[in-house]
């Protein structure tokens, strides 16, 4: 693969930016992040191929402007990929009174690919990629959606991780028309700076990595994780041409039964169109997908 503009979310760091590195020699990539240290040194190490952006993903009145200066830099934009995470135990909320994990990991994603999908094929992505999701719910999840107002942000996670389950699903059908693919990565446990560094309590940080090599075996670096998503866009990896979900080895997930429920799909991407229409202030949005 060469020539392609590819905006990497969350691109600045872990997954993101070990991704950026693997492209970069043949493609121009945007990364985006909060870090205008870590942007430079991107542009640094890797030359003309190579742009950032830096952005608080977290305030969705933030994306819009952001969009508009990818576009002003990308004629086009071939793919775009989604790794900006966040993990922290006790409850945050934003400047916009949204709790943060949720406003990153679907608020701002979602409004991201609305507004960079344009109705002319030069932001029509042949692929947007999520890396997100556990592909399970429970038959209850609508239950307490999004969650429990003293829910903390750590349970606000695993909301958010869902919740790209439902909204991948509704993506592919509304885009199916468009020649753009939806993948939804389940990496497993990778051992990003959020897992090393997060703002999580002492009982958390201790067993949370225990858990995951109990379940999940060895950590994988981003390094070694980041050829699952290279491998997707370079069209090595069959499995993702078929299916939406594919898991930490790039094999194809079967999602549950309550993930594939139309009705739940488009209860949770109304709720996050409201409450995005709700939050941005100058900007609106005319036409959502």
């Amino acid at each position: 693969m060469e020539n392609k503009k590819i905006v990497i979310v969350g691109g600045t760091d872990g997954i993101g930016r070990a991704l950026a590195n693997h492209l970069v020699t043949e493609n121009q990539v945007l990364i985006i992040g909060r870090s205008d240290e870590k942007g430079k040194g991107f542009v640094a190490e890797n030359g003309r191929n190579a742009t950032y952006l830096t952005t608080d993903l977290s305030i969705l009145k933030n994306i819009p402007p952001l969009v508009e200066k990818i576009k002003l830099q990308f004629d086009e934009v071939n793919f775009i990929v989604h790794t900006a995470d966040i993990l922290r135990s006790k409850r945050l909320a934003t400047e916009e009174g949204i709790e943060i994990t949720i406003a990153i990991k679907l608020y701002s994603r979602i409004l991201f690919n609305q507004l960079m999908i344009g109705e002319g094929k030069a932001y029509q992505p042949d692929r947007i990629i999520h890396v997100a999701a556990p592909c399970y719910a429970p038959n209850n999840f609508m239950k307490n959606f999004p969650f429990p107002v003293d829910a903390s942000s750590f349970e606000a996670h695993k909301v958010g991780q869902i919740s790209n389950d439902f909204y991948g699903l509704l993506m592919q059908r509304k885009l199916e028309n468009r020649n753009t693919k939806i993948n939804i990565l389940n990496p497993d446990f990778v051992s990003t700076n959020i897992h090393k560094n997060g703002e999580l309590n002492k009982f958390v940080k201790f067993i949370y990595p225990l858990m995951a090599r109990l379940f999940v075996g060895k950590s994988k670096t981003p390094e070694e994780y980041s050829k699952i998503p290279f491998n997707i866009m370079t069209d090595e990896n069959k499995n993702a041409n078929e299916f939406t979900f594919i898991n930490a080895k790039g094999k194809m997930i079967k999602e549950n039964k309550h993930v594939r429920d139309v009705m739940t799909q488009e209860k949770i991407y109304e709720f996050a169109k409201e409450k995005i229409d709700s939050t941005l202030q100058n900007h609106v949005i005319k036409n959502w997908l």
